[in-house]
């Protein structure tokens, strides 16, 4: 049984979330677990002022119950097998540190979180928790389009470097497994690459770990994050699956990794494992 976790502030974009791993454990037979955090943004000093910050929070706690009443509602309508739905309240000083403590003591499987699609320079500079938790999280985070409803996930494209190919596939296997997903592999290949020599170490690949559900494909000479968008367009994917490599401070600061990108940009739900 697959523990979903859902971090929510409440917001329609999380109610997207909500529903869609409602959906999703309705299918697989898991349980979901609400989550909001009340963040403390000051470290109190004095007895008096540590006393009115204890009386703000009891609020914000308080104002959250009331809040979580019409999502749970909400959630039971879409709750069609009887999947467990709890929810909990957090303190912490850190939205990211509170979502990944709180995952790791529970046994969370998954995070699920509602992305918005930013368009123009925004999609490279705006920070938002979901990408925060996408970066961050040693469990895999599926983030959701505030358009998406879960059918399944019929045909799963996994945007793959090739440098990490079988350790990711085998990372992958039980989720497609549960799915019965047909796995695309695609790679967009840099220029003076062979495809026939590319094609073949992903033929072998996936013969290795006997996984015959699945198609490769080569793009060459492309954007990858645009190739990765005209290909699931192209196939009607379900879902876009990547792994967020480690990236040294340079590399964050100039060039924005592809799966970031893709959470911003993509139509289709995003599943990112960690490298």
């Amino acid at each position: 049984m697959v523990n979903i976790l859902v971090p929510t502030d409440f917001s329609s974009l999380s109610r997207v979330a909500i529903l869609y791993a409602v959906k999703m454990a309705n299918k697989i037979g898991g349980r979901v677990t609400l989550l909001h955090i009340i963040t403390n943004v000051m470290e109190p000093v004095g007895s008096e002022l540590r006393q009115r910050i204890k009386l703000v929070e009891r609020d914000l706690v308080k104002a959250a119950e009331v809040d979580f009443e019409p999502v749970l509602k909400e959630a039971e309508k879409y709750n069609q097998t009887g999947t467990a739905v709890a929810y909990k309240i957090q303190k912490g000083r850190s939205f990211n540190d509170s979502v990944n403590l709180f995952a790791k003591k529970n046994g969370s499987g998954l995070i699920v979180m509602g992305t918005r699609g930013a368009s123009g320079i925004a999609k490279y500079v705006f920070g938002s928790n979901t990408v925060s938790v996408l970066e961050a999280s040693p469990i895999p985070v599926l983030t959701v389009p505030e358009n998406a409803k879960f059918k399944t996930f019929k045909n799963v494209v996994y945007a793959s470097d090739l440098k990490r190919l079988e350790r990711e596939i085998k990372i992958m296997l039980p989720f497609l497994k549960i799915f019965d997903s047909t796995l695309h592999v695609l790679h967009v290949a840099e220029r003076g690459k062979d495809p026939e020599i590319l094609q073949n170490i992903i033929k072998n690949t996936l013969k290795k770990i006997d996984y015959r559900k699945s198609t490769i494909t080569i793009e060459l000479e492309k954007k990858v994050e645009n190739a990765i968008e005209s290909f699931v367009e192209h196939l009607k994917a379900d879902l876009i699956a990547m792994f967020a490599h480690k990236q040294s401070f340079y590399e964050k600061l100039f060039d924005k990794s592809v799966t970031k990108k893709m959470a911003f940009q993509s139509k289709v739900p995003l599943l990112a494992f960690k490298s």
